[in-house]
C-alpha cells in the first residue's frame, strides 16, 4: 500500500526559485554513510527523504545482506522486511537501475509515483544466491515505493535532483549530491549574454550533500553545475 556530462548541464535556477535540475546521473552506494552495524538513513541524504530504508555494514548483518553488498562496506535494506520508500526533496528524478538481493523472498514490487499519481508498478524476480541487476527506466517521478519481504539494495543509479536552491532570508542555500562528482557551481546575472563565474565559496558536506550558502546579490542570480 502506498502511504502518503561531460557537458555542462542543467536547468538554470534564479535565486528566487526552489527547483531541481534533472539531468545529472548519480550513483548511490551508501558507502559514505557511517554505521557501526545498521542505522536508518536520515532524511536529506543525497537529496531524498527516506522511509524505512536503513544502511548496514554487510559483514555485520551477513546472509543476503553481505551477498547484496556490491560496493563495500555498506548496503541499504528495508527495516524488518516492511515496505520502504524514498522521495525527492524537490523536483522530479528518474530511477535508472539498482542491484537487489532477496533475503527471504522471490520478488519485489517497485512503484514509481509522481505526486499522488501511480505512474509505474512492476514486479521483479530476485533471489538470495546473487544480486539481481534491475533496469527500471522510471522517468519523471517524485517517489519510489518498494514491497516484497526482506531485501538488500545497492548501487542505485538515479538521474535528476542534482541541484536544489532554497531562499533563506537574505541568502540562498544550494545543494547537490556528493555522488555527482567533478562539478563546479557557477552563476550569472544575465541569461541573454551570460558570463559564468565560478562560485568562490567551497561546498561543505551537510546531510550527504554538497552545500553552499550565498548572499543574495542584485535582483536575480542564475546558477548551474558545469563539468
Amino acid at each position: 500500500m502506498h502511504m502518503k556530462q561531460k557537458p555542462m548541464f542543467g536547468l538554470l535556477l534564479p535565486f528566487m526559485a526552489c527547483a531541481a535540475i534533472a539531468s545529472a546521473s548519480q550513483l548511490l552506494t551508501f558507502d559514505d554513510l557511517s554505521t557501526s552495524c545498521y542505522d536508518p538513513i536520515t532524511n536529506g541524504y543525497a537529496g531524498f527523504n527516506w522511509t524505512n530504508v536503513w544502511v548496514a555494514n554487510g559483514v555485520c548483518l551477513g546472509d543476503g545482506y553481505l551477498i547484496g553488498t556490491i560496493s563495500s562496506p555498506n548496503v541499504a535494506f528495508n527495516g524488518y522486511g516492511e515496505d520502504a520508500s524514498f522521495n525527492v526533496l524537490s523536483g522530479t528524478f528518474s530511477l535508472t537501475s539498482a542491484y537487489v538481493t532477496s533475503v527471504n523472498g522471490s520478488s519485489i514490487t517497485v512503484m514509481g509515483y509522481n505526486g499522488n499519481t501511480l505512474v509505474y508498478n512492476k514486479a521483479y524476480p530476485v533471489n538470495g544466491a546473487a544480486p539481481t541487476f534491475i533496469t527500471f527506466g522510471y522517468d519523471d517521478i517524485t517517489e519510489v515505493y518498494i514491497t516484497g519481504g526482506k531485501f538488500a539494495l545497492d548501487n542505485i543509479t538515479i538521474n535528476g535532483s542534482s541541484l536544489t536552491i532554497t531562499p533563506l532570508g537574505t541568502r540562498v542555500v544550494l545543494r547537490w549530491p556528493t555522488n555527482a562528482t567533478g562539478l563546479t557551481l557557477q552563476s550569472t546575472t544575465n541569461l541573454a549574454s551570460p558570463v559564468w563565474t565560478t562560485n568562490s565559496t567551497l561546498p561543505v558536506l551537510v546531510n550527504g550533500q554538497n552545500t553552499v550558502t550565498n548572499p543574495v546579490l542584485g535582483t536575480q542570480q542564475f546558477y548551474r553545475l558545469s563539468q
